[in-house]
Formats: structure tokens, C-alpha cells, sequence
């Protein structure tokens, strides 16, 4: 699994965005930006892990099924389980991992800017 180069990239992600959220703590000119921060903070790490969740169901649901119906390494079936896993477990998380993060940060930018101009 190729989460040996990933989860250091998102570690690496994850610091600076807290670097980040500090520094508008901390310098009250940059305090606005406060409530944008924390909830695309927020929003990365909740899309990184769902759509690292959804490549490892995408790779392992199929693996159970096969095992659990009895499909045995000779069965044409078993290439397509394969190619599942193959995907799921190897390509897709390359794949999803930076598409999770910047879609998690999206969403929370909007529901930032959502909660601050309704109450304004």
C-alpha cells in the first residue's frame, strides 16, 4: 500500500495548516481569518480519511465477498476481485488521498464563509 509516501505528505500538510491556524491566533491582524482556518483544517483531515475509508472498502469488500462465496484462486471471477484490490488497495489511495484533502478543505471554506455571512 502505497501509504508509506502519502501519510507523510499529509502529516507534513496537516503541520503547516496548524502553523497556519497558530499564526491567525496569534497575530490579531491575521484573527479574522480565524474561522476560515480552523474549519478547513477541519474539513481536510474529515475528507483525507473518508476517502482513504472509501478506497479500502473499494479494495476489501470484494475480497470478502470472494472469500466468504468461496471463489478460489482458479475461478475467472477472482481476476476481477483482483483487479479491485489492485485498485482499491494500491491506485485509489494515491488517487483519492489529495482529492479528499482539497475537497474536505473546499467544503469547509464554504460552510466557513456560510457561517459567517448569516450571521452578519
Amino acid at each position: 500500500m502505497p501509504y508509506f509516501v502519502i501519510l507523510p505528505i499529509f502529516a507534513g500538510l496537516l503541520l503547516a495548516e496548524g502553523l497556519a491556524l497558530a499564526m491567525c491566533a496569534a497575530i490579531p491582524r491575521l484573527r479574522a481569518a480565524l474561522p476560515y482556518g480552523w474549519r478547513v483544517l477541519l474539513g481536510s483531515c474529515a475528507g483525507f480519511l473518508c476517502a482513504n475509508a472509501a478506497s479500502l472498502l473499494f479494495g476489501l469488500v470484494p475480497v470478502a465477498c470472494a472469500a466468504a462465496l468461496g471463489i478460489d484462486a482458479d475461478d475467472p471471477a477472482a481476476q476481477v476481485v483482483a483487479a479491485f484490490a489492485l485498485l482499491g488497495l494500491f491506485v485509489g489511495p494515491l488517487i483519492v488521498s489529495p482529492l479528499g484533502f482539497l475537497g474536505g478543505a473546499w467544503l469547509g471554506l464554504r460552510r466557513a464563509r456560510r457561517a459567517l455571512h448569516a450571521t452578519h
